[in-house]
């Protein structure tokens, strides 16, 4: 009895870990579902075409060709409508030759919540970075969407799944520099402890949109990853303020795919001396 007692619980011991490794499988490939989505979707990053920073003198916006538009000091028969910068608030009117005759919100708009302004087959919506207003156009139907080609990944490695402590950190803000060397706040929440491959580690986790979100590089940028870093979110810790850090979740920045995305690069506490073998690698074609 005995005997068969500690066979039940080794089996027992071997299926529970067979279940959490199945569901763990699954959480990932969902997620690499979930990132296709996210690059394909209307407000995606594979149909970015431009960014053209608002001056307003230039208010004006016109169609050159079948498949570029620009910003312009005065009307014309090309003249789809033009921006109204408000204190608070960008609005874009068009033209009444146009088939609409309304006015669109095209910031601040909510993330993930659509709206901006449509014309045959462009949208456009404006960001803010560094105090300036940009026109980010994408063309819906950009071949980039069709030709899409399936992201490369590690291998999950469970290696690269750590616990980490968290140090909260109260009314702290870091400037971050992007990609187009502007320096943009970010609220710091604090920073994560924890050890890989026998060496300590610290991270500096910023808020996106009211998310932990951590900005890193590691040696294999440049090589197998993208140049700049990789992005990763993190979930709260809990009561005892341990968390767990989940490489294999780690994804390229925006800029991997399009030339007119902003992204900011990783701040110096976040450059690791070691090999993250894990997450997303360069996308092929980018």
């Amino acid at each position: 009895m005995k005997w068969n007692s500690r066979l039940i619980c080794l089996f027992l011991l071997i299926l529970g870990f067979h279940t959490s490794a199945q569901s763990q499988e699954t959480t990932w490939s969902n997620w690499k579902k979930e990132r296709v989505e996210e690059l394909t979707k209307e407000d995606g990053w594979l149909n970015l075409i431009g960014l053209l920073w608002l001056d307003p003198s230039k208010p004006y916006f016109n169609q050159i060709t079948s498949d570029s538009l620009a910003l312009s000091e005065s009307m014309n028969e090309t003249t789809i409508g033009k921006f109204v910068i408000q204190e608070d608030s960008v609005w874009f009117d068009f033209n009444e030759k146009t088939d609409r005759s309304n006015s669109a919100l095209v910031y601040p708009l909510e993330y993930g919540k659509g709206g901006g302004a449509y014309y045959s087959h462009w949208k456009w919506t404006v960001i803010e970075r560094g105090g300036k207003n940009g026109v980010r156009l994408r063309d819906l139907e950009h071949p980039a969407l069709k030709n899409f080609q399936e992201l490369p990944y590690y291998d999950y490695d469970s290696r690269f799944q750590v616990q980490a402590f968290f140090e909260p950190k109260f009314n702290q803000t870091v400037l971050i520099p992007n990609v187009l060397g502007q320096l943009i706040e970010w609220k710091v929440m604090g920073y994560l402890s924890f050890e890989l491959e026998g060496i300590k580690q610290s991270l500096m986790v910023l808020d996106e949109l009211g998310k932990f979100f951590v900005i890193f590089s590691d040696e294999t940028n440049g090589h197998e990853t993208y140049p700049t870093g990789r992005y990763l979110y993190v979930d709260y810790p809990n009561a005892s303020g341990w968390t767990t850090i989940d490489f294999n979740y780690a994804y390229n920045p925006p800029c991997a795919f399009s030339s007119f995305a902003t992204c900011p690069i990783p701040p110096k506490e976040n450059r690791m001396n070691l090999e993250i073998l894990a997450g997303e690698k360069s996308p092929e074609g980018h």
